[in-house]
């Protein structure tokens, strides 16, 4: 009898795991280029902060490809964390270019910003990366 048991729990815990790697969102190297170039973006365009027109044209750039990322992965299924967290670095683009359009910004404030998008993104290039493939 504790044998069968054994065995029977063996073979639930096994259906359980491959349940949840069916629920699991698949890799999508689409997705993963995005955020990669995203990161990449952030790394590069806080060296600019310094020049206000650049650093004025770099935070629509990123605000713009933040907003291209969401709109890609909401359709994914099975992807609403990946969605909401683009969301939320979407958000961030977006208050920077706000403040672009309202004021004139600091290089310390576009640094600052440019460096919590690439954190951001890093976070999120490695959630996709450790996707089942």
């Amino acid at each position: 009898m504790k044998k069968i048991l054994i065995i029977l729990s063996l073979v639930i815990l096994q259906g359980c795991t491959v349940l949840d790697a069916y629920l699991m969102t698949n890799y999508d190297p689409n997705e993963y280029q995005l955020i990669t170039y995203i990161r990449a973006e952030a790394r590069q365009f806080k060296t600019q902060c310094d020049n206000v027109n650049s650093s004025k044209f770099n935070a629509g750039k990123i605000a713009h490809d933040t907003q291209l990322f969401v709109l890609y992965s909401e359709h994914i299924p099975r992807n609403e964390n990946l969605i909401e967290a683009g969301k939320a670095l979407n958000v961030i683009a977006q208050g920077l270019l706000t403040q672009y359009q309202n004021d004139k910004v600091s290089p310390a404030f576009c640094k600052i910003k440019f460096e919590n998008i690439e954190t951001s993104a890093d976070k999120l290039q490695k959630v996709i990366g450790g996707r089942p493939r």
